[in-house]
């Protein structure tokens, strides 16, 4: 087990997580944000993509403990002051599906 503090969405995270623990299932089970999606189990998808550090990354391709000091954006997270952002907004206006197969 492992001591992490990972800033998410802006706000700082500190967690006791296995060591074993995927980034994806640090945001999902731990954080109980559920925008970040396991689509393939293979990491071929991308519904598990986030921001780690301002770059894009599969979450679920890294572990948790890897993340220890970083700054994580979600899906959530890019909503400002109630009002969606862009992508959000551009996802429900055009029925977007987030399979992450075609629109990761």
């Amino acid at each position: 087990m492992s001591r992490i503090t990972i800033t998410v969405n802006g706000a700082p995270e500190t967690r006791e997580v296995e060591d074993r623990t995927l980034l994806v299932q640090f945001i999902r089970e731990h954080l109980g944000l559920t925008g970040t999606h396991v689509g393939c189990d293979t990491s071929q998808c991308g519904a598990c993509t986030i921001h780690l550090d301002g770059e894009a990354v599969k979450s679920c391709t890294v572990l948790a403990v890897a993340a220890d000091g970083s700054k994580v954006t979600t899906i959530e997270g890019l909503a400002e002051g109630g009002k969606l952002h862009d992508v959000q907004q551009a996802f429900r206006e055009h029925h977007g599906l987030q399979c992450g197969y075609c629109t990761p």
